[in-house]
């Protein structure tokens, strides 16, 4: 079972990862790029779907989270205990 005090800490991973993807000037070169990209083919729907991806923060948040928990829960050996407890 994840603490208050973890779910606090990857709640705040997550929201401060999805920015990072989604508004920072540091990854705004590879954004562009991803942009330009589906530019020159706007009618793909996977080009679409990716710039929607990376530029969207719900869809980017839901994403980034769920690696951010995995990632969390493999690091520290508790991946197999996430199916919970039976109890007799």
């Amino acid at each position: 079972m994840i603490s208050a005090l973890e779910l606090v800490l990857l709640a705040a991973a997550g929201y401060r990862a999805t920015q990072l993807v989604v508004h920072e000037t540091i990854l705004e070169a590879p954004r562009d790029q991803v942009a330009a990209w589906h530019g020159r083919k706007p009618d793909s729907k996977t080009r679409t779907s990716v710039l929607t991806l990376i530029s969207c923060v719900y869809c980017t948040g839901w994403w980034v989270s769920g690696a951010l928990l995995a990632t969390w829960l493999l690091a520290t050996g508790r991946f197999d205990d996430t199916h919970g407890e039976v109890r007799k």
